[in-house]
Formats: structure tokens, C-alpha cells, sequence
């Protein structure tokens, strides 16, 4: 008999597993489990006796139309994703039942996610906090089975609290991956702001070293004349520096482990805001979901631009330091 595991019983609407008692009909080679044909007493794909047509003929076309394997909506032969629900097409849908993973919920209910729906098996039309979670999602882009719990933790528990651990090593290279621009300015701003006083101490062992006096030496310049009065300065405050480096270093550990704890909520109201602020703006349909996608997602490059805002700000408070004193 042929193999018609992950296929579906006329009837029931069940899928067929390999221990399964099937039985196919001798006119059209429908399968059935055999209590549900008994249940009927008779074959009823009577349109295929009618048309002449076999049951494998209709399977095949839905195979090369490739049925979505969550809402069974037939889409084009060509088609990557569902045209209703976006769900990722694999082999016409019917190659295996995809991996589920079951999450619990503050009120204790367990909820079951599919890792290639990009709603995670969830509603589409559910509402988060005014707008829908299939628009969420598209907006998300990667990673929804990560966020979109968490987004519905944070509407239905009210609590903001998370764990984001790339947010508590690299802040503002999370924001900037997730294009929270803002965000990305603020972090670096005050990270640098913090390390002023580590970069005074550095300063002045940099201009008080053998080899720097020497370099400027060779070409006719004197390190202590250019900046006297700043290394004097830090000289007569050591103490007072050392303090506050300690202090902005605690302060800079502090805002890591704010933002590590809320981060994730700050993505969420950041989320809602852009997906509220398209949905406003009137469009709807491909153009609505291309405006999500690219609004939102992450890009790998934006690294490199946060890490390039961090250089060029250490080297713009450095520049601000150094050379009033240079020009006097």
C-alpha cells in the first residue's frame, strides 16, 4: 500500500500517522481510517466517481499548488511564503508536522508556538496594545519566536522587566541592530560622558610617557608646554578623578543593567510606535507589510555604524579636552 502518512482523512480531518488502519477506496484511492469509512458506510469523494478523477490526481495538484500547512490556504507553485498567514511554504507543506514548543504564560496558561510561522502559530489578527500581531510581526522580522512571546507577556502581565544579556555586554550595538537610533545616540552619550575621568588619567600617562616626549622631541615640540596647565590640572586632582571614575564607572555598570532589564520593553513600545505610525499613514496591503519589513527587522551593518558613533564621540570628547589647551 502506498505510504499516505501526513496526508488527511477525508472525514476526520486528522492526519494520517504510520500506526494508522487505513483503507482507500477501490473507485478513487481516497484514504480513510477504517472506523472512518465504516462510520460512513461508503466513499464520500462521490464528486471523483462522478468526474472519473483519482484521489492521488487531486493530492498531486495540491502538492505542486502548495497548500500551507497552517491555514491550508492553496498558494502558487512558486510560492515562498503563504499568501495569508506568511507562513514559510516546505515541500507543499506536507513533508512532516513542524516542531512546536510549548511557552507558559504569567497566568499559567501554556502556550504552543510554531518556529516557522512567522506569528509563531498565534493569531494574526490579535491585538497588541492597538495593533495587530501579524503587523508585529512583520515588523519584528527575525526572531519573532523570541519576541512576540515576550511582547504578549508584557500585554498581558503589565510587567516590563526581561533579561536582553546583549543588551547588558553591547547596548548600544543591540539598539543600533534593531535600528533604535535614539537609543543607540543616548547609550553612547552617556557611556562617554562616564569614561571622561579614565580618559584624563589616560591622557596623562600618554603625555608624561618617555616615549611621547621623545616623539614630540624629534619633531620640535614640547608635550608639556602644548597642554602645561591640563596635566597640571589632573596632576592637583588625582584623588578627586580617581573618585569619579569610580563613580561614573558604577553609574555606567548601573545603566547596563537598567537597559539589560528593560530593553526588551523599550523594543516593544519602540515596535508599536512605527507599526501604529504606518498603519496611520493609510497604507495597507504589500505596501503596508514592505513598509513594516523595512522600518523594521535588524541589519548586521548597523553595528558597524553604532561601533563608528562610539569611536567618533570618544574621539570628539577627547578633541574637547585637548585642545583648548593646545591653542593657548
Amino acid at each position: 500500500m502506498p505510504n499516505y502518512t501526513g496526508c488527511q482523512c477525508t472525514v476526520c480531518q486528522n492526519t494520517f500517522r504510520p500506526e494508522d488502519d487505513i483503507v482507500v477506496c477501490p473507485d478513487c484511492g481516497t484514504p480513510y481510517h477504517r472506523s472512518c469509512y465504516a462510520s460512513k458506510g461508503m466513499c464520500i469523494n462521490t464528486a471523483l466517481h462522478a468526474s472519473g478523477q483519482s484521489w492521488q490526481e487531486l493530492h498531486r495538484q495540491k502538492l505542486e499548488e502548495r497548500e500551507c500547512p497552517n491555514c491550508r490556504h492553496i498558494n502558487a507553485p512558486d510560492a515562498q511564503y503563504c499568501s495569508v498567514c506568511h507562513t514559510p511554504m516546505r515541500n507543499g507543506g506536507q513533508d512532516g508536522v513542524s516542531p512546536h514548543i510549548n511557552i507558559v504564560m504569567p497566568d499559567g496558561r501554556t502556550m504552543t508556538l510554531d518556529p516557522n510561522d512567522p506569528c509563531c502559530g498565534m493569531d494574526p489578527e490579535e491585538d497588541l496594545d492597538g495593533e495587530k500581531l501579524g503587523d508585529v510581526a512583520d515588523f519584528i522580522g527575525n526572531n519573532t519566536l523570541y519576541y512576540l512571546p515576550l511582547f504578549k507577556r508584557f500585554k498581558e502581565g503589565g510587567k516590563k522587566t526581561s533579561i536582553n544579556l546583549p543588551a547588558l555586554l553591547f547596548p548600544h550595538l543591540y539598539f543600533a541592530n534593531r535600528k533604535m537610533w535614539l537609543m543607540t545616540f543616548l547609550t553612547v552619550l552617556v557611556m562617554t560622558i562616564c569614561g571622561i575621568p579614565a580618559m584624563l588619567t589616560s591622557i596623562e600617562s600618554a603625555y608624561t610617557s618617555k616615549e611621547t616626549i621623545e616623539m614630540y622631541q624629534q619633531y620640535g615640540m614640547d608635550p608639556q608646554a602644548m597642554i602645561g596647565p591640563l596635566l597640571s590640572f589632573i596632576e592637583a586632582n588625582e584623588s578627586l578623578i580617581l573618585s569619579l571614575d569610580i563613580i561614573f564607572y558604577a553609574v555606567q555598570l548601573g545603566l547596563r543593567v537598567l537597559l539589560c532589564i528593560f530593553a526588551n520593553w523599550l523594543y516593544y513600545r519602540h515596535t508599536l510606535r512605527h507599526v501604529r505610525k504606518i498603519r496611520l499613514s493609510g497604507t495597507s496591503g504589500k505596501m503596508k507589510q514592505m513598509f513594516l519589513r523595512s522600518d523594521g527587522g535588524s541589519n548586521l551593518l548597523n553595528i558597524f555604524g553604532a561601533a563608528g558613533i562610539s569611536i567618533g564621540m570618544y574621539f570628539a570628547a577627547m578633541c574637547a579636552i585637548l585642545l583648548p589647551f593646545m591653542l593657548l
